[in-house]
């Protein structure tokens, strides 16, 4: 019989190794082989037949690599499917694919022509979070309650038109945003605060009866539609909800002399973060041609002509097809220490849109390093990154 089952300790990442241990009292028959099926919900996910460890005796499995094909990152919503009174709220994330996974581990045996399965079960609910190079297993989507989803700092430079997102893990079943806004000279001008109930449907292996992970715009018409504070007459603004102990995330106002462009990224956290890039920006596009070649004369009766009467001359080379690939360039504005820290995420981003003329592209980093700067040896440098829009184009094909 199944002696023992170690699941993964304390909260974890699907992006990290997920390592099951089991034992028996029967892990020394010849043919012995531990039995691990992996469920998600009631779907049987793999069977795996694992053979003891010689020194142990004991069955390792890791479910990670599997798990991993179960997340979902492209659940980006930039409109709230809610009324429009509470279009700060975009998404809550859940459990199925979108912030964790939630699966189960059974574990069986298999000896002398007999499987016998679910001997041994477990729960576990891995979060899809970046493992981070210092303080490995500390991402703070599985610890506090209540707290921001974002490494950025607690402030952002926008134009009216921006959107922010940011997340909130919050661990409660409502929620009342507050609004503060202030005009240039640091005067309050407006303090409102508007509610929130979630949503409770939520089912599956360890379930809990709350939405726990908010996705949230913070621009300023949501936040405008949302506490009915017309923050489009501030300076700045400050967002807390009432009952959370947690820093207020301010928002300063900026005229923007470009047209910015956004970038809404998936961060270390497993949601959406922007980042705005309010410099110059380069469109440019690489093309792919296809062709072949011909000979470039005509063979007459009495002449080889290598030009028609109109004086148009034959081609040598015929293209018959283009694929054409847009890159932009784009700049941002001097960032600060910490957001070069968090900069270092978009870079390593599974999942990026870039918001341009209202509309949502697909797009990848062009880079493939990333340098981190502080101030104090670098000076103050704005911050370039080269995207690829994921949307190839097609030119003439004959």
């Amino acid at each position: 019989m199944i002696t023992q089952l170690i699941s993964p300790s304390g909260n974890v990442s699907v992006q990290d190794s997920l390592w099951f241990i089991a034992n028996s009292d029967n892990k020394l028959e010849q043919d012995f082989k531990y039995v691990f099926d992996l469920f998600e919900g009631d779907n049987q996910l793999i069977r795996a037949k694992v053979f003891p460890e010689p020194t142990t005796g004991k069955g390792y499995f890791d479910a990670s690599p599997v798990m991993r094909n179960e997340i979902t990152f492209d659940w980006f919503t930039p409109v709230s499917p809610l009324a429009s009174h509470f279009s700060s709220y975009l998404k809550d994330p859940d459990y199925s694919g979108q912030i964790a996974t939630r699966f189960q581990i059974r574990v069986g045996e298999d000896f002398s022509g007999l499987t016998t399965l679910n001997l041994a079960s477990g729960n576990t609910i891995a979060y899809n979070a970046a493992v981070p190079l210092f303080n490995r297993r500390v991402p703070n989507t599985v610890t506090a309650y209540p707290e921001w989803q974002t490494n950025r700092p607690l402030k952002a430079n926008i134009s009216n038109t921006d959107k922010l997102m940011v997340g909130l893990k919050c661990k409660q079943n409502a929620l009342t945003m507050n609004a503060k806004s202030y005009d240039i000279n640091n005067t309050l001008i407006n303090n409102v605060s508007s509610g929130y109930s979630y949503q409770t449907n939520l089912t599956g292996y360890g379930t809990p009866n709350y939405r726990e992970f908010v996705q949230l715009d913070l621009g300023v018409d949501s936040v405008t539609k949302t506490t009915g504070n017309n923050v489009f007459d501030a300076a700045y603004y400050d967002i807390s909800f009432d009952g959370l102990n947690i820093a207020p995330f301010r928002v300063y106002l900026k005229c923007e002399r470009y047209v910015p462009v956004n970038l809404h990224f998936i961060n270390a956290y497993g949601m959406y973060d922007s980042a705005n890039f309010n410099l110059v920006k380069k469109l440019s596009l690489d093309v792919e041609r296809k062709n072949f070649s011909r000979r470039d004369y005509t063979l007459n009766t009495n002449s080889v002509d290598y030009f028609d009467s109109n004086n148009v001359y034959n081609e040598s080379r015929i293209n018959f097809g283009s694929k054409i690939d847009w890159t932009y360039k784009l700049t941002m504005d001097y960032p600060s220490d910490a957001e070069y820290q968090w900069l270092s995420e978009l870079i390593i981003s599974p999942q990026i849109y870039a918001e341009i003329d209202g509309a949502y592209y697909p797009v990848s980093i062009k880079a493939n390093n990333y340098e981190y700067r502080e101030h104090s040896w670098g000076g103050l440098q704005p911050f370039e990154v080269e995207i690829s829009l994921n949307q190839t184009r097609y030119g003439y094909r004959r």
